[in-house]
């Protein structure tokens, strides 16, 4: 499905908007006018002007359209940012994180998209950019480690595209792509550090999906004692069974949704109590050993959010607006291992995301509640989703979290009973990720 429209064909509302009084038309002009032409006007990817054109931030100009916008500032032009590169810019703050200085365009091995962007408002003017692919999504990747990932050839060098935005590292910032990272400091600017590992159709790595884990330490004798095992941890049964075995999900979901749109719409609207809620009726997922962490993805596809909104006396239409979407609820954490025994095994922060989210089926719906409608794009893609559903207690990921704090306190045993420095190694047990406390010489190769 063609990425510019929202990613899964998303909340973009093919609708027209319209009030009971009649359309509303916007006004689009100039540069801006010209750009939507060329861009085939609203047969093109933006698809109908929602917006007169107005000021933007820094001396810009911009118009709003259904699937995206086009912004345009006396130093670049006029450019185009729609779907879900226009949805993660959104979220990013839009001119904040800068003008668009390209058009949505398609990457040489013709996977991929991507939109560039320059800060007008910063010292430099640093440019920055949004890589979309079917596997990874939107990703932003700016800074040193951009111009580093540039350097190296872009998506064709040797850690290919972006998979999650840029993150602190201990001391470094890293963005993860998807045959390894490249990381950051001031003391040693920016590093290419390739895992190896190609990627796989579904995203992530090819090889070294695991589904336990089992932790060794080297004895001075030359043999191994098994500290922990676990041979089950990050299987798809184990890691989907915690996750949709939390009592509520399907409440939270259903309350986080309805409570983002209620207040959205205009007076005199209100949620039906037959409103509702279904999980989908399977789950994905997978674990993959890279080189000192374990990355773990879940997805439950095809969630339905049912929705009927009442009406005031006297509306138009024998029967209140209804509609229903469906999406995918995605689910990312990681646990990283320290280098040596000294350090602590960590779980990274889990994120959730509601994806490939349906255009929405509807009855009487109006333009007002087009309107709110849509503004659940960004909530389901943002991190407004994760927090509602934390603040009704579910979206954990109990078995990870269990398996990190028998890990930490088996390293806290061995602290205390083996040299300081011992090195922890990480490698591929059949299917476990093997976690190996040793003193003896490093294999040959980078680390």
């Amino acid at each position: 499905m063609r990425h510019g429209h929202f990613a899964g064909r998303s909340l973009t509302l093919w609708f027209s908007l319209f009030v009971a009084t009649g359309a509303i038309a916007a006004a689009v002009y100039g540069a801006i006018g010209d750009k939507y032409n060329a861009l085939g006007r609203e047969n093109g990817p933006l698809g109908p002007a929602l917006t007169d054109e107005a000021n933007a931030p820094h001396g810009g100009r911009f118009n709003t359209f259904r699937n995206g916008y086009i912004y345009w500032h006396p130093d670049v032009g006029a450019f185009a940012v729609w779907g879900a590169i226009g949805a993660k810019w959104n979220q990013l703050g839009r001119v904040e994180y800068g003008y668009p200085i390209t058009d949505e365009l398609t990457t040489p091995d013709q996977r991929g998209r991507y939109n560039h962007f320059r800060a007008i408002q910063l010292p430099g003017k640093p440019e920055s950019s949004i890589y979309w692919t079917p596997q990874t999504g939107a990703v932003a990747v700016y800074g040193a480690i951009r111009d580093k990932w540039a350097s190296e050839g872009w998506e064709r060098g040797r850690v290919g595209y972006p998979t999650a935005d840029e993150t602190a590292d201990g001391a470094f910032r890293r963005t993860t792509f998807e045959r390894g990272f490249i990381r950051w400091s001031a003391g040693t600017g920016a590093e290419v550090i390739p895992t190896g590992l190609a990627p796989h159709e579904g995203g992530g790595f090819a090889g070294n999906v695991v589904n336990g884990l089992v932790a060794y330490a080297d004895l001075p004798t030359g043999g191994r004692a098994e500290l922990f095992r676990d041979p089950t941890l990050f299987s798809p049964s184990e890691l989907c069974a915690r996750f949709l075995n939390q009592p509520g999900l399907d409440d939270t979901l259903r309350n986080a949704l309805l409570s983002r749109i209620r207040p959205k719409l205009p007076r005199g609207f209100g949620i039906h109590s037959q409103s509702n809620h279904a999980l989908g009726k399977s789950c994905a997922a997978r674990a993959e050993l890279w080189s000192r962490s374990v990355s773990i993805r879940l997805v439950v596809p095809h969630n339905r959010l049912f929705v009927r909104v009442t009406t005031p006396d006297g509306f138009p239409g024998g029967l209140d607006p209804n509609f229903a979407v469906t999406y995918d609820l995605v689910v990312r954490t990681s646990i990283t291992f320290p280098d040596t025994v000294a350090g602590s095994v960590v779980q990274g922060p889990i994120t959730v995301q509601g994806l490939n989210v349906s255009e929405p089926q509807t009855h009487s719906i109006t333009g007002n509640l087009a309107i709110a409608v849509n503004d659940l794009i960004g909530f389901l893609g943002g991190p407004d989703l994760f927090a509602a559903m934390r603040q009704g207690g579910v979206a954990q990921m109990s078995g990870v979290n269990t398996g990190t704090a028998q890990l930490n306190q088996k390293l806290a045993q061995l602290r205390s009973s083996v040299p300081a420095g011992t090195r922890i190694d990480l490698m591929p047990e059949a299917d476990l990720v093997a976690v190996v406390a040793t003193t003896r010489p490093a294999p040959p190769g980078p680390r």
